[in-house]
Parts: C-alpha cells; sequence; structure tokens
C-alpha cells in the first residue's frame, strides 16, 4: 500500500524560515525611530537632587555624592560591565540589572525603538499634585475598597484631588474625582463596578477540570485561592529621616530587627485573607513575578471559556471556544482543534513573552533616558525643606496642601508607635520596608509587563461575561456574590490598573510612571503580534484587540500602522483663532479655571478656542469630548471651540495615531472650567 510521503525540512523550509525572520525584522526597522528627550532636570540641576540616586552614597540630607553619580553615568554612556562595577555604592544592596536597557529581542521592536514622552519636570505642578496623590495614598492603605464612598478620609482626598491644576488620574464624566473612580487608571473600561479586578479575587485553576454544579464554575484539579498573607494595619515605615537617609545609600532596614520582612510584619503567619484594601493590594506586588497577574488571568479566562455555545462544558485545556477571539479560524473548523496554534498554549505562551519585553523596553527608559528619583527621595526635600535643611524647587501647589499636616501627624503617631523617635516628619510612608527597588521611577516595570500582559490576553480571547462575579468582603475573610455584570475585558483593564496603581499605593512610583509604562506595554504587544502574525499556517485576518481606549483594532503583519511613540496630551491653552495667538494668562488652560467672556471681549479675543498640545507634537488626530459633543481634529494645532453656554464645562482629549480618531490612543488630559460673563 502507498504511504503519503509528508513533507520534511529541506532547505527551501530554512529558507522560508529565514525569509519570515527577515520580514519581520525589515518591517520593524522601517518603522519610525522616535527621539528620547528626558525632561531636563538631571542637566537643570547640578547637584542631581531631581535625579535618580537611590543605592548611591549620600551626605547628611541626602544629597548625592557628586563622584558617585558621575561614576554611574560613565557606565551608562560606555555600557562596559566593568563600568558598572566601579560604581560607588552606598550599602549592600545592589543596582538592578541596568545593562538590560542594552538589551535586544528577536521578537517584536527593539527594546530601544519605542518612546514615551518626559517626565514632569522636578518643580511642575503635574509633580506636585502626583505626590499630593501619593500622600493621600498613604493616609488610606487600611480603608477596605468598598468602604470607600463611607470613608469621610477618602471624600476628602477626592475633593481636595478634584480641585489640583494637573493631576492626571481617573475622573467621572464631569471631569470630578469621587470615591468611586479615586486612585484608578484612567481608563473607561477600569472604572466599571468594584475596585478589585475578578482576576485578583476568584479562585485561579491551575489545570482543567470537572463542572462543580454547586458554585455554577469550573474548579479544575488544581485550584489556588487568592489569599495572601496581610501586613498589619498601619504598617508604615521610613518615617522616620535617619531611616530615610539610611534606605537612600542603599542599606537594609536596620530597625525591627534589620530585616526586610520578618514574620511578626504580618497579621498571622498562617492566617490569609483577600485583597480588601491598598496595603494588601501593595503587598500583593512586593514581591510578585511579572508573569504572575498575567497567567493566573490567562488560567482563569480559559477555564471560563470552556463552555460550548450550546451550555455544555468541556474540560480540555487544549482551546477553550467560547473565550476564542472573533477572528480565530478554528471557530470555523469542523474537524479540527486549536492547540499549539491559536489555543490555551498560544496565548498563555505569548503573553508570558511580551511581559519580559515590555520590562527590557521600559527598563530603557529607566536607565538610559529619563533617570527620574522615586517619590520616597522627594519625600525626604519636602521634609528636608520643612526642617529648614535645604531649599529645593517645589512647587508651592504641594507646599501649601492640606494633606502635609495630615501626613506629619501620622508619621509622629506611626514613630512613636514604633519606638523609634523622630516626632512628625513629611516624608512618604513607604508600604515595604525597603522602599522602592534600586532603578529609577519613570516608567513602572510593573506597569509596562501587566499592560502587554492583558493587552495579548486580548487579542487571543474575546470578551464575554464573568462567570459568577464576586467581591470581598469587609476585612478580607470571605468572598461573597456581585449582584451586577462584570465583562472579561473590563476586568482585564481593571487588572492593568490595579497591578500598575499598587505600586503607587506602596508609594514607589508616580502616576505618569504608570501611564506611560502600561500603554508603552500595550504598544510592545501591539507590535509584537504584527511579528507573529507571520509565523502561522492558518489563514486569518489578525487578531482583534480592544485597547485601552476602548477601540478595537485588527492586528495584521503589516497594518494598523501603529505608532513608535507613546502619544498623550500635554496641556491646553486658550488661543484666539482669529490670531493664533494665546490669550494671556491661559496658556496653560488649566483645571479649575475660570473664563470670563467679557474678559476676553475687552481683550479683543473674537474666536476663542481650546488648543491641545501633544506629544509628540503631530499626531494622527485629537478627539475632544466637550461635555457631551464629541469631535476630532486631524490636524495641528488641535483645537475645539470654546463654549459660549455659561456654566461649567468638562473637557477630555485624546491623541489618536490615525485620523477621524482611528488606529492607537494615547494618555488623555481631563480638565473642568467654568464660563462666565
Amino acid at each position: 500500500m502507498a504511504m503519503a510521503q509528508v513533507p520534511v525540512g529541506n532547505a527551501q523550509r530554512a529558507d522560508l524560515a529565514r525569509q519570515i525572520r527577515i520580514e519581520a525584522a525589515d518591517f520593524q526597522r522601517n518603522q519610525p525611530l522616535p527621539s528620547h528627550p528626558n525632561n531636563g532636570d538631571e542637566q537643570r540641576y547640578p547637584t542631581h537632587f531631581a535625579s535618580y540616586t537611590k543605592g548611591l552614597p549620600h551626605n547628611a540630607i541626602g544629597t548625592v555624592d557628586p563622584t558617585a553619580y558621575q561614576a554611574l553615568l560613565n557606565a551608562l554612556l560606555s555600557g562596559q560591565s566593568a563600568d558598572f562595577e566601579n560604581i560607588p555604592l552606598g550599602g549592600p544592596r545592589k543596582l538592578v540589572n541596568p545593562q538590560a536597557a542594552y538589551s535586544f529581542t528577536l521578537v517584536g521592536p527593539d527594546p530601544q525603538a519605542l518612546a514615551v514622552r518626559p517626565a514632569p519636570e522636578y518643580a511642575s505642578v503635574e509633580t506636585a499634585d502626583e505626590m499630593e496623590e501619593l500622600y493621600w495614598m498613604s493616609l488610606v492603605r487600611d480603608v477596605d475598597f468598598n468602604q470607600y464612598s463611607s470613608t469621610a478620609l477618602v471624600a476628602t482626598a477626592a475633593q481636595r484631588l478634584s480641585t489640583l491644576r494637573q493631576y492626571r488620574g481617573a475622573k467621572t464624566d464631569a471631569a470630578t474625582v469621587t470615591p468611586n473612580v479615586i486612585f484608578r487608571m484612567d481608563s473607561a473600561p477600569a472604572l466599571v463596578g468594584p475596585f478589585i479586578s475578578q482576576f485578583l479575587i476568584k479562585p485561579i485553576p491551575y489545570s482543567s477540570g470537572p463542572f462543580s454544579s454547586s458554585l455554577g464554575e469550573p474548579v479544575g484539579y488544581q485550584l489556588l485561592e487568592q489569599e495572601f498573607l496581610q501586613r498589619r494595619s498601619g504598617d508604615d515605615r521610613m518615617t522616620q529621616y535617619a531611616e530615610w537617609l539610611s534606605i537612600q545609600n542603599g542599606q537594609v532596614p536596620t530597625l525591627n530587627g534589620g530585616l526586610i520582612d520578618r514574620e511578626d510584619d504580618y497579621k498571622s503567619a498562617t492566617g490569609r485573607d483577600y485583597i480588601a484594601n491598598a496595603r494588601a493590594l501593595a503587598e500583593y506586588v512586593h514581591n510578585d513575578y511579572p508573569i504572575q497577574a498575567t497567567l493566573s488571568a490567562a488560567l482563569l479566562i480559559a477555564r471560563q471559556g470552556d463552555f460550548q455555545p450550546n451550555g455544555t462544558y468541556d474540560p480540555d485545556p487544549k482551546s477553550s471556544s467560547l473565550a476564542s477571539d472573533a477572528l480565530n479560524p478554528y471557530l470555523a473548523y469542523n474537524k479540527q482543534e486549536a492547540f499549539i496554534t491559536l489555543g490555551n498554549s498560544d496565548g498563555q505562551s505569548i503573553a508570558a513573552l511580551v511581559t519580559n519585553t515590555a520590562l527590557r523596553a521600559g527598563w530603557y527608559q529607566k536607565w538610559l533616558v529619563h533617570r527620574r528619583l522615586r517619590p520616597e527621595e522627594f519625600g525626604g526635600h519636602v521634609d528636608n525643606y520643612f526642617a529648614g535643611r535645604q531649599v529645593y524647587p517645589i512647587n508651592t501647589e504641594l507646599l501649601l496642601s492640606p494633606v502635609l499636616a495630615q501626613v506629619f501627624s501620622e508619621n509622629n503617631k506611626t514613630n512613636s508607635r514604633r519606638g523609634i523617635g523622630g516626632g512628625g516628619t513629611y516624608l512618604l510612608p513607604q508600604a515595604f520596608p525597603e522602599g522602592a527597588p534600586l532603578h529609577p521611577a519613570y516608567g513602572s516595570g510593573h506597569s509596562a509587563y501587566i499592560g502587554a500582559g492583558v493587552t495579548m490576553l486580548k487579542a487571543f480571547y474575546k470578551d464575554f461575561p464573568v462567570r459568577n462575579p464576586q467581591v470581598v468582603s469587609v476585612g478580607g475573610d470571605a468572598l461573597q456574590p456581585y449582584s451586577g455584570t462584570l465583562m472579561m475585558f473590563d476586568e482585564l483593564d481593571k487588572l492593568a490598573s490595579n497591578i500598575g496603581v499598587a505600586r503607587l499605593f506602596a508609594g514607589v512610583h508616580w502616576r505618569s510612571d504608570h501611564d506611560s509604562a502600561v500603554r508603552l506595554g500595550e504598544l510592545v504587544a501591539l507590535r509584537t503580534l504584527q511579528d507573529l502574525v507571520r509565523t502561522y499556517h492558518e489563514q486569518f485576518p489578525g487578531f482583534e484587540v480592544r485597547t485601552f481606549s476602548g477601540d478595537t483594532l485588527t492586528i495584521s503583519a503589516t497594518t494598523p500602522v501603529l505608532p513608535s511613540v507613546v502619544t498623550a496630551v500635554e496641556s491646553f491653552s486658550l488661543v484666539d483663532a482669529a490670531t493664533g495667538q494665546p490669550v494671556p494668562g491661559f496658556a496653560p488652560l488649566e483645571n479649575g479655571r475660570v473664563i470670563d467672556l467679557s474678559d476676553l471681549a475687552a481683550l479683543g479675543v473674537t474666536q476663542p478656542v481650546i488648543q491641545a498640545t501633544t506629544y509628540e507634537p503631530v499626531v494622527g488626530s485629537v478627539r475632544f469630548n466637550l461635555d457631551t459633543t464629541v469631535s476630532a481634529d486631524n490636524g495641528a494645532p488641535y483645537q475645539v471651540t470654546l463654549p459660549a453656554t455659561v456654566g461649567t464645562h468638562a473637557l477630555r482629549a485624546s491623541p489618536y495615531s490615525g485620523t477621524n480618531a482611528s488606529g492607537l490612543g494615547g494618555i488623555p488630559l481631563v480638565i473642568r472650567f467654568t464660563v462666565q460673563n
């Protein structure tokens, strides 16, 4: 009997494999290469107080040894391993992987081929507003998320953040901060439902398994309950000046027995609870693996996607048809099922892959471009300022904030309770004994890898309702049913918000660290998909992906044209369209401003428009949401007409890579302003 000879590997196959790699590499190389400006603080301030210096030796007020900082710069400039080994350190802790900034990848964009906007300047209003947010976050670490709406301190924080001129956290459609949206990522899907994502509370099935009629969902043969060791209430660190200075020098914590984490730091060495408050959420991202949250989400989606359209349950781990992306060709196949390609194995492995490649892109930004100081370093400057040790160009929006008195009082209580002396301070309380890791702040590594990971999951899977959604009880000791409907993609975006914002709750990152990095991760994932599409034998149009802006893109090998920059709306200004000149006193136009129409008339302004300044200066378009009216401007300068209606107005502007608000969206800016006669 004749036997079919299946084609085997040969030179033709090898040449084709090589050609696929070459075409992918050529495509990535032909994308525009961005510039990489920083905020100029390193050059602006010769003593480098506005740059990242943690781990290097410092003087008695925390100013870095100039010789050590120059050695760091020399090593970064040369890239030589020996030069990094010659950097003087102030203690036993080591700098975290600066040579990763020079690394390459074999899939997706080169880590140095993508850019983010410069970090906010040290003396800027935006930095002051970011620091104020972190102070408020430190004060509410022990408030349960489901108690936010009834907690006076949270209401006070929300009211204050609503008034800040350049605060960029999540806001309502009315451009206000409320307890329902406070401290979340500014992405509409992340604002739906409870604060904590279902992917951080529901049990994770680490295998396929039987259907449980009692739970109404698959349980898996191995089930991971998401209960964690909980730090004790009020366990804030680095609230005493000597402790702060020691840790800036790279010393390990010497108080409380000299260990970073001890058994008695936790409520119970054996008892574990669900994530109910910010302290618990911060601890989740204290020592997690980069793959951890993404993999858990991938496993839960797959198991919940094991239900067939007819309602039957199929616990086969190879593929999950209910969850498959709408463009997955296996949905139309009758005699084949997905597994290694376009199945669960594919989605899980590639989602894990981009958590690392996104970190490489982030490490380039951290070490070789921005070198932004950590919030704890800035907190030391605030304390130095009020103690009269040193004057810094800290914006008065922060120096006059009512939050500082509360922080001073709480730090005094903490230092007394810990028995370490020092009285009250203006230091930023840290959730981790050791504070931030030893690498620069901008952007957040956690935000980059979770942004990439969840974007890949949204590419391989489709959106569908979470089965049996739950919410954490007060105190975190149990899960309770949630009465509403929660969608998988909203919960994935919320997961990105939770993981990134958790580092803010810990006190180790700034808001803009997250905003830029989570979208950098998204961009890494999308550009990686363009390479991966080339590797499949199956014929399909690409991957359908919902972005953090809420738009859906179909990613093929060459389309859509994706940017090389995480775009952002930087600021607004009021301009007379008749002359093209800014209106005096309204450049920038910041949150909370009052615009008097009679004053404009007196200045001879006949065509007042609000103009958005973007990074980069030219983008595909800017979408304006002015109250309930939506418009798009496809050409710079990007403008929308100032409303003549007297009253308070809300404006959101979002940059896009394509015309008419198409393509990939960037970081939005939201303000509230009042028009009067």
